[in-house]
């Protein structure tokens, strides 16, 4: 059957309590969410168009600086745009509400990933999948940003939730599928609708899977989801059809690959190289119980390996070497790695509490060593360091904040010292030390994370170099990022034209990397400035210089 395996019948008295998961999840989940300005790489592209389509009201075409984007569809830009609209300004600043929409989803994904647990391997075990995790590496920044990849990644775990429940209720099943199939699409692209589908289309390879009621949820999903999903592209066709034949042929795919140019291919390697940290410890624990299984009789094993092995190809063919993209891999990994997690050898789980405790400990030792001296200048070699890394930081203590993080760091070395230790307290000891160093990190050092990160300084830097009958500011219309941020920081719209032409103001802002050099024939520098150690986008403000008099 396949909703309780034999071992979940015999499974050993618990000795962790559900209070405890939720907890550790709801802690994981808000560090890095408030307190500070938009961060590259996502966060000011989301943000400014969540914006637009509250200021303009067009809700179909996610827009930026007035043109299309179609990097994505617009389902993340709608939940962002709705918390933006629901907490901004009166309870939190705009980026802040916007990134509400970050934890919400990550909540959903956790939920939906515990629950395909408890119904693949057994009673249990659903918080197992949830440990490893929240304890994969790659998870903890990617979950935490303003960016749309985790709305395609909770489509993704509803789908496999979806798929997981076919043999046992293949109503709900189906119903939840389309449902997926839909979110996918609309916060994705259709490369993740396909991989759906196609692990979908694949499983009854098993002979477990071979039913009636298998057969009966695949219809009912696609006769639920296709409708849904065709109103987007159908909207877009009818009222911009220059728009989607742009999206169709260079964006369906995701990214910058469409019908019309299918991109293919990465640097050989990339992702089997950075997967090993990205998804650990999810990997090694998934490579055991493929050890201990090595017949693939259950469909515990056969749908979490046929998406990862689905998902490897996928990232393979990709053109795009970006690590966030393999964040829906670490999805089935954990499921895998869930179900001989209890049968983990004492030796194996005393190694991964060890070296839970030499690399949190070192690195939580490390942040607070880091917080002393960036505040106090102590150690004054690890000061220095902090003042030139993050010039634009002032020294902010919250005793408040630091309280908590000690009491936290107590906690945690506390518990790692518990004996008897088997494979579930070993991950959960992991996945604790993984959300304290994460938390410390967006806490005490915040403030000087968004000092280095932040545009907000480079912005009123300028400010204060900028004449007061200044009343126009052009700068190139590839300058995206200038543009938004100056537009959020200081209000200011800057006037865009084409690259190469003659700047429309006698103002101009130029943004290029330290080896092009700012200077121009006609113009003079007012000001220069960048982000603390950003070579490659140097900002600097020209005004014309007037025409030199004619001899008499």
């Amino acid at each position: 059957m396949l909703t309780y395996s034999a071992q979940a019948s015999t499974l050993a008295k618990p000795t962790e309590k559900p209070w405890v998961l939720l907890l550790l999840c709801f802690i994981w989940l808000w560090p890095g969410i408030l307190g500070h300005d938009p961060w590259k790489p996502d966060e000011p592209f989301v943000l400014a168009i969540a914006q637009g389509m509250l200021d303009s009201g067009n809700w179909l075409l996610p827009m930026l600086n007035g043109a299309p984007y179609l990097d994505n569809p617009p389902l993340y830009y709608w939940l962002v745009a709705g918390c933006v609209k629901l907490f901004s300004p009166w309870l939190l600043p705009a980026h802040d509400a916007a990134r509400l929409a970050t934890p919400l989803l990550m909540s959903l994904s956790l939920l939906l990933a515990g629950m395909a647990g408890r119904d693949l391997i057994g009673r249990r075990h659903g918080r197992s999948v949830v440990m490893i995790l929240i304890g994969c590496i790659g998870l903890v920044e990617s979950g935490h940003q303003l960016t749309p990849i985790v709305a395609s990644f909770a489509g993704l775990t509803a789908a496999f939730y979806a798929l997981s429940l076919t043999l046992r209720s293949p109503g709900l099943a189906g119903a939840l599928l389309g449902a997926a199939s839909v979110m996918t699409f609309l916060g994705g692209s259709l490369a993740d609708l396909l991989l759906i589908w196609l692990v979908a289309v694949m499983l009854p390879a098993f002979s477990g899977w071979r039913r009636k009621n298998y057969a009966i949820t695949l219809l009912l999903g696609l006769l639920l989801a296709l409708p849904a999903i065709l109103v987007w592209p159908m909207l877009l066709q009818r009222l911009y059809p220059a728009v989607y034949a742009e999206w169709w042929g260079n964006y369906a795919l995701g990214g910058s690959s469409g019908f019309r140019h299918v991109r293919l291919f990465h640097d050989f390697g990339y992702y089997s190289l950075n997967v090993l940290w990205f998804a650990f410890p999810a990997w090694p624990l998934a490579m055991w119980t493929l050890y201990r299984n090595r017949q693939l009789q259950s469909p515990k094993l056969q749908l979490p390996l046929l998406f990862t092995l689905m998902i490897a190809v996928l990232l393979t063919l990709s053109d795009r070497a970006s690590i966030t993209d393999a964040m829906p891999l670490l999805l089935p990994l954990a499921v895998l790695a869930a179900v001989e997690l209890d049968n983990l050898r004492r030796g194996a789980a005393a190694f991964l509490n060890w070296f839970a405790l030499m690399t949190f400990g070192l690195f939580g030792l490390l942040v607070w060593l880091g917080w002393a001296a960036m505040n106090y200048g102590w150690p004054e070699g690890l000061a220095g360091r902090a003042q030139y890394f993050s010039p634009f930081y002032h020294p902010h203590v919250s005793w408040l904040q630091a309280a908590g993080g000690l009491i936290a760091t107590l906690v945690w070395l506390w518990a790692l010292t518990r004996p008897h230790l088997r494979g579930r307290q070993a991950i959960t000891n992991w996945a604790a030390g993984l959300t304290l160093l994460w938390g410390l990190g967006m806490t005490l050092w915040l403030p000087w994370f968004d000092a280095a990160k932040s545009y907000r300084p480079v912005v009123d830097s300028m400010l204060r170099k900028l004449p007061a009958t200044a009343t126009c500011i052009a700068t190139e219309n590839r300058n995206s990022l200038a543009m938004i941020s100056w537009r959020y920081y200081a209000g200011i719209d800057l006037l865009s034209f084409p690259a190469g032409e003659t700047p429309p103001c006698d103002y101009w802002l130029v943004v290029r990397s330290s080896e092009e050099g700012v200077a121009e024939p006609g113009w003079q520098v007012l000001w220069t400035g960048n982000r603390p150690r950003e070579q490659n986008m140097t900002f600097a403000l020209l005004q014309r210089l007037p025409p030199p008099k004619s001899p008499k």
